[in-house]
């Protein structure tokens, strides 16, 4: 009965679909999100950051994406970074070993993954990899921003 409660009430999560990106171009690195709702666009952001790795902005635009929804929210994450979604599998292991990799050695991004841990632990989240410049709407609307912020318009 108990389980039944739980598939009824998480069907009345919110749902979000979110779109992120991030991107570096001559040392200046970008990030940006879309958020919808019911095929609806319900916000968008970016931000920059002075020569990070393309893997950093990827994972800053998963964590700003996450932290702008709400608690509890059932959300499909569409991302075009293998990387993030890879390394995610991993944070399991890591975060047993005391977040260091199984050989003890430093993990690249471990406070951003630490963050990510930190959300999706209040968060159900889908991760879906998707093909970057393939003309999927809101994945290019995210690399349009990028640029924008990256050009400071």
């Amino acid at each position: 009965m108990q389980s039944l409660f739980l598939k009824v009430r998480s069907f009345f999560l919110p749902r979000f679909e979110v779109y992120t990106d991030g991107s570096v171009k001559n040392g200046r690195g970008a990030w940006a999100y879309v958020v919808v709702r019911r095929n609806r666009v319900l916000r968008e952001a970016s931000g920059v950051q002075t020569r990070p790795t393309s893997n950093q902005m990827e994972f800053q635009a998963a964590i700003e994406a996450l932290s702008s929804l709400p608690e509890k929210s059932r959300i499909v994450l569409y991302t075009d970074s293998r990387v993030l979604i890879e390394t995610l599998q991993k944070v399991p292991e890591w975060k047993g070993l005391g977040w260091v990799k199984s050989r003890g050695q430093p993990i690249p991004q471990v406070n951003q993954l630490k963050q990510l841990d930190q959300l999706l632990t209040v968060r159900k989240v889908q991760w879906k990899w998707v093909k970057a410049h393939s003309g999927i709407k809101h994945n290019e609307r995210c690399d349009v921003l990028c640029v924008r912020a990256r050009s400071g318009s």
